[in-house]
């Protein structure tokens, strides 16, 4: 895509401007001597005490112009230069944008996978739910549901996030293997019989952090409150692996202050009778089923290897167990998917008696098989995907799921979101102290990042293990552990 930009302001460089294009223009890119039909100029500049920007986006033969000047503005909330000229950046391309692609941007021209991460920051400065939800709509260009969607979902996460102290913390452990690769995925995930041969290797690298990064935790007098297994899938391994390594968790799981501890179940072909039951003896209290859809065509075209009676003989199985929570994840926008059969999906797993249920909207990665198609898999109005989300939205909320934390990808379909529903008091607080950064997350695995948060949540390091299993198996977690303590160094607490 050809970008030009006249006059660059301190406050929005090159970037900013291209991730917005990406809104109405996913797959672009914007090298030199990269050939596209779409063009974007803008101009803009300081007026008076404000900012003019003018915006031209082309698409073949075809163009539209925007402009906005935010001089006589009167904000809603507190804000600084650099939002103003977001504000007339953002205004003018939402114009020229819509004229030109004929539909409207549901999220305007908020960018980011974190939209609920800004309502919160006004509603944690004392703005009402109404003057957020008008300021998303006024302002950034937010459809209406989509902005009481956010604020709704930031309530619900002050709530669950109100007794967590400064000095609080979770903990993820990552299984990046898989019986087989779907063709929408693009997580770091391990699908291959040489890949599975370092299974047993990775456990044991993985039982000496994890170890590590609890003496950590008990040093530095911090308080876990959640332990999640994710991945990949994390049920591929056997009923052996699994006792093993829940074993040694709990013989060294700082278990004061846990509130949860939730395994990434996943795929129904990887999970027996067995491997729940261990789960349960072993303190597991939440588990996701995920069957996507509950269409056996879809499934086979998007390449799962199980079928729609796997997924509820396993579900069936898994809540008659007495976990506290179990979860199905469902996706929007799925190749050779309908509305109607999106519908039965989600009114499948309402009916078996799910505690959450999230849904999710395709993002198609360029390392997924499953490649961008032009109308078919992909396109930015995703009429389909959209429709599906306010659906369910709609009919959740309806019947008792309330949203409880949301984020976005980017090249998602739609540009929608995901969104994860719970009957009140089953929400995971591993997600939402994930989505909103709000306190340290330890992580072990290929491919997990560390994110360290300060206590009065202004600093955030992250530290990352490699992405591959083999690469993680010749790292030195020493230095890893160093950098932890030398974070905390600067925010002391006694134990």
């Amino acid at each position: 895509m050809k970008l030009t930009i006249q006059n660059k302001t301190e406050y929005l460089n090159e970037y900013y401007f291209q991730t917005l294009c990406l809104l109405y223009f996913p797959g672009e890119k914007f090298q030199e001597g990269y050939e596209s039909p779409a063009e974007a100029s803008f101009l803009l500049e300081h007026r008076g005490n404000g900012f003019y920007c003018e915006a031209r986006l082309s698409l073949g033969d075809r163009s539209e112009t925007g402009s906005f000047d935010t001089n006589g503005y009167v904000p809603m909330v507190e804000m600084t230069d650099s939002d103003f000229a977001a504000l007339a950046l953002g205004k003018a391309y939402l114009q020229a944008g819509e004229a030109l692609m004929g539909f409207p941007l549901p999220w305007g021209y908020l960018l980011g996978l974190r939209p609920v991460k800004r309502a919160k920051y006004y509603l944690d400065r004392g703005y009402s739910g109404e003057v957020v939800e008008k300021l998303f709509t006024e302002d950034y260009g937010v459809l209406p549901t989509k902005a009481r969607l956010a604020v709704t979902t930031a309530l619900t996460e002050n709530q669950m996030l109100k007794d967590v102290g400064e000095f609080d913390c979770g903990l993820y452990l990552s299984i990046p293997f898989c019986p087989t690769k779907c063709d929408y995925c693009s997580f770091i995930s391990c699908a291959t019989p040489r890949l599975f041969s370092l299974i047993p290797s990775y456990l044991e690298r993985l039982k000496r952090d994890f170890v590590n990064t609890c003496n950590v935790i008990r040093e530095l007098g911090l308080r876990l409150r959640s332990v999640y297994i994710g991945g990949g899938t994390p049920s591929i391994l056997t009923e052996e692996q699994l006792t093993d390594l829940l074993g040694c968790m709990n013989g060294h799981l700082p278990k004061e202050h846990l509130l949860e501890f939730s395994f990434e179940a996943g795929r129904p072909d990887t999970i027996t009778e067995g491997k729940l039951h261990i789960l349960k003896e072993h303190g597991v209290d939440r588990i996701s089923v995920n069957p996507q859809t509950t269409n056996d065509e879809v499934l086979r075209g998007i390449g799962r290897k199980h079928s729609v009676a796997d997924f509820f003989e396993v579900a069936k199985k898994a809540l008659s167990l007495g976990f506290d929570t179990v979860n199905a994840d469902l996706i929007a926008g799925l190749p050779g998917d309908t509305k109607e059969s999106f519908e039965k999906s989600l009114s499948d797993v309402m009916a078996l008696g799910f505690e959450n249920i999230t849904v999710h909207t395709l993002s198609v990665k360029k390392s997924a098989s499953l490649r961008f198609r032009e109308g078919e898999v992909y396109d930015p109005a995703g009429v389909l995907a959209r429709e599906c989300v306010e659906y369910a939205c709609n009919t959740l909320s309806d019947a008792g799921w309330l949203p409880y934390y949301l984020y976005r990808q980017k090249n998602i379909v739609g540009n929608a979101e995901n969104v994860g529903y719970a009957k009140p008091g089953t929400e995971n607080l591993y997600n939402v102290l994930m989505m909103e950064e709000y306190s340290t997350v330890f992580a072990c695995g290929a491919g997990a990042i560390t994110k360290l948060v300060s206590p009065a949540r202004d600093e955030i390091c992250r530290i990352a293990f490699p992405k591959y299993p083999y690469e993680y198996l010749d790292t030195d977690s020493g230095i890893r552990e160093s950098e932890i303590r030398e974070f905390f160094s600067h925010y002391p607490r006694k134990v």
